[in-house]
């Protein structure tokens, strides 16, 4: 068995090769290459088992390699090799193809954890049929997902302890330890969805998870739970990190700064002091919490192991949206987003200027808010199904993001005033701009600015007029597109995935997959033009 390493960096290569002790893991030959056209002749010359390659290489890049690699029907295992700054670029690479990398500057621990997976891969696929091992794979992604809402209802606090958790630990590593908590709140979670994820809360929670895994790998278990879209929890071995609080406090920030470097993802986060076993676990995540909502959320500055700041409350009254509810009606009713904008921006400029807000407040006046949300709902004649998505999330935490979202709530409840007898007609020349722009770098914030509309409004309203997302209506453009070129020219596929908006082939190559039924060579060679 032999391993191939590919990276333009002669000092990665070889730190790589030195760093693995290779016969442990049956690796009789090592072979390298400096780009991954150098990489295409060795891998069919040698038929490594697994490859090491980097994304970025000159002559020939580590996305086209993959799809050649594909087009060949190698069984060769790939380990993506990326750095932080690389994430966004190599993300779709790595949900494609299901393969495993390593950020850089790597640990010897990450390399042999990435290496044994891939040649478990490999073996599994050398002894049995793809489809077998598709369908494995899937039914353990299945396992894990029952697994996570298991845990996730047992930390809410709305099941038992029972074995079936306690199997559930075990197979993360987290049984019989005592065990330290993080809460942890995403601050500006609806921006990077909207900007960076289309919306996409799939492939949000992807990249969070995955630069979790990847942060905190090695030695100590860990374990990222969602107990809903605004609190995450983080379980983490209290015995493998450390006893002081220091060491506690090195890993959450170690994780806070990793998923600011890949995904611009800002995060409140609080933690406990003290340590429990897995059925006495809620005492510590309580004492998480209780550490959110005394901290100030106006100031970055830590306290301890907790990223919120210990506040002593302002003297004065907090601000109240009611003052303000007789003018946001008139100005819902009159459809004047302007108007209603100013007068909420006034209002979080007033909670800003009360010096400190502790989140326990903040809950308070998101509470006021969603009263009156509910109020305006109804005088919008919102559908119950739509006006239950109308109110601000309890565990929002950033107030600049608590105005963004209040104030796209009220917008998407004037859009449904002024639109109801014409949004037929506006969602049409919604979907007649994508037929003419799908090729290119559409967002819901384009879209907002063209059409006048909340984000938020696009979003829901097309889904209900045409029974799918906009991401989904822009893929199936996309794909019936690249048929057309597959089919009748004979541009080269990189060329194709490119025209269409995709920088990373190898991700057009799956979705295309997942479309057709096949991936683009073969589907050329099936229905081109003779």
């Amino acid at each position: 068995m032999n391993v191939l390493i590919v990276d333009d960096e002669e000092h990665v290569r070889e730190g790589i090769e030195l760093s693995i002790d290779w016969a442990k893991f049956g690796i009789t030959e090592r072979h390298m290459a400096e780009n991954g056209m150098e990489a295409l002749e060795k891998l069919k010359s040698f038929k490594p088992a697994v490859l090491f390659c980097d994304m970025k290489m000159p002559v020939m890049g580590g996305i086209e390699l993959l799809d050649k690699i594909r087009e060949e029907g190698l069984n060769t295992q790939v380990v993506v090799i990326s750095g932080y700054g690389d994430f966004e670029y190599t993300r779709a690479t790595i949900k494609a193809n299901g393969v495993d990398y390593i950020l850089k500057p790597f640990r010897r621990k990450d390399v042999e954890e990435a290496l044994q997976k891939a040649i478990q891969a490999w073996r599994e696929k050398s002894g049995t049929k793809q489809i077998d091992v598709e369908q494995s794979y899937l039914v353990r992604k299945a396992d894990e997902m029952v697994g996570d809402k298991k845990l996730a209802a047992y930390f809410r606090g709305e099941a038992p302890f029972t074995s079936s958790i306690r199997q559930i630990a075990e197979k993360r590593g987290l049984a019989g330890r005592t065990l330290k908590t993080a809460l942890i709140l995403p601050k500006n979670r609806m921006k990077i969805l909207s900007e960076r994820f289309m919306m996409d809360e799939e492939l949000f929670s992807f990249a969070v998870d995955n630069v979790a895994r990847y942060t905190l790998g090695g030695p100590m278990a860990s374990a990222l739970c969602r107990l809903d879209d605004y609190q995450w929890l983080l379980v983490m071995d209290g015995e493998a990190m450390g006893a002081g609080e220091a060491d506690h406090r090195f890993y959450l920030e170690r994780l806070k700064r990793a998923w600011q470097q890949t995904l611009r993802l800002e995060v409140l986060i609080g933690a406990s002091a003290a340590r429990a076993q897995l059925e006495h676990i809620h005492t510590v995540i309580g004492e998480a919490r209780a550490r959110l909502l005394s901290g100030d959320v106006l100031s970055d500055e830590a306290n301890g192991t907790n990223s919120v700041k210990a506040s002593i409350p302002a003297t004065g009254e907090l601000p109240q949206l009611m003052n303000e509810q007789f003018l946001l009606k008139k100005a819902i009713e009159s459809g004047n987003k302007p108007f209603a904008t100013e007068l909420l921006r006034k209002h979080v400029h007033m909670l800003r200027s009360h010096g400190t807000l502790q989140l326990k407040e903040l809950q308070v006046c998101t509470m006021e808010a969603n009263l009156l949300l509910g109020r305006w709902s109804q005088l919008a004649s919102i559908p119950q199904g739509m006006a239950q998505s109308a109110f601000l999330p309890m565990w929002i935490n950033d107030l600049d993001e608590w105005e963004r979202v209040l104030i796209g709530q009220v917008h998407l409840l004037i859009d449904h005033m002024t639109q109801q007898a014409s949004s037929g007609s506006s969602m049409e020349e919604i979907k007649d701009y994508l037929d003419s722009h799908f090729h290119e770098d559409v967002s819901l914030s384009r879209l907002a600015e063209q059409f006048h509309f909340s984000p938020q409004y696009i979003s829901k309203k097309f889904k209900v007029t045409y029974h799918k997302t906009i991401v989904t209506y822009l893929t199936d453009l996309k794909m019936e597109r690249a048929k057309a070129l597959l089919s009748g020219t004979d541009m080269p596929i990189a060329e194709i995935a490119n025209q269409l908006g995709y920088d990373d082939e190898n991700y057009f190559s799956k979705v295309f997959k997942k479309h057709a039924g096949m991936s683009p060579f073969p589907y050329r060679k099936r229905n081109e033009i003779k």
